[in-house]
């Protein structure tokens, strides 16, 4: 489906809106029902929990524990295509940038969440939504520009572990900057 002629030009520029105006509203409303949660703890009770959430998750990234995390198994419904050659594409990508309408294919996505709910500012939710969204853009697009024979997937199920791995520690070293900045700045 991605390899039809419907993805390409300006289809998939409102493809790649969609994913970001999906992750940045999600950020937004994790963003509002976190300043509920985290305003009886204190700022180092909250980065814990990120912490615990990041080392199980790195954990079943890397292999070394196994189990399933929550997430609607299905796929967009074709039905948004209903709506035209630009608003179905960009209907499509802002349900797939919500993360939750389709599959999440790593479970670091839950820990960005977590991170939004307990210490994230409105600009850093921002920035995290759009983060996801482009991601995901970078993602599809990177499959779409590959090869019409599902080379891209091949290519990353062989290298599926050292990319987990990757994506893992490019994760860590952001989400451990905030962190350290964050203590820092806390009497």
């Amino acid at each position: 489906m991605l390899s039809s002629p419907v993805w390409r030009g300006t289809p998939t520029l409102a493809f790649c809106a969609g994913l970001v105006c999906g992750g940045a509203l999600t950020a937004l409303v994790l963003l509002v029902a976190g300043s509920l949660l985290r305003a009886p703890l204190p700022s180092l009770a909250c980065w814990a929990v990120v912490a615990v959430a990041l080392g199980t998750v790195l954990l079943r990234e890397t292999g070394v524990w196994s189990f399933r995390l929550p997430e609607n198994r299905r796929l967009v419904p074709d039905t948004v295509f209903r709506l035209g050659r630009h608003l179905g594409p960009l209907q499509f990508g802002f349900e797939m940038g919500t993360g939750v309408r389709t599959y999440l294919p790593s479970g670091l996505p839950y820990v960005a969440a977590i991170a939004v709910v307990l210490t994230a500012s409105p600009a850093a939710a921002v920035g995290a939504g759009v983060g996801f969204g482009l991601g995901r853009a970078l993602m599809t697009t990177a499959n779409l520009r590959y090869d019409g024979e599902n080379g891209w997937d091949g290519e990353w199920r062989a290298h599926g572990r050292e990319l987990r791995v990757l994506t893992g520690a490019a994760f860590v070293v952001p989400l451990a900057a905030l962190a350290v900045t964050a203590w820092s700045g806390t009497p």
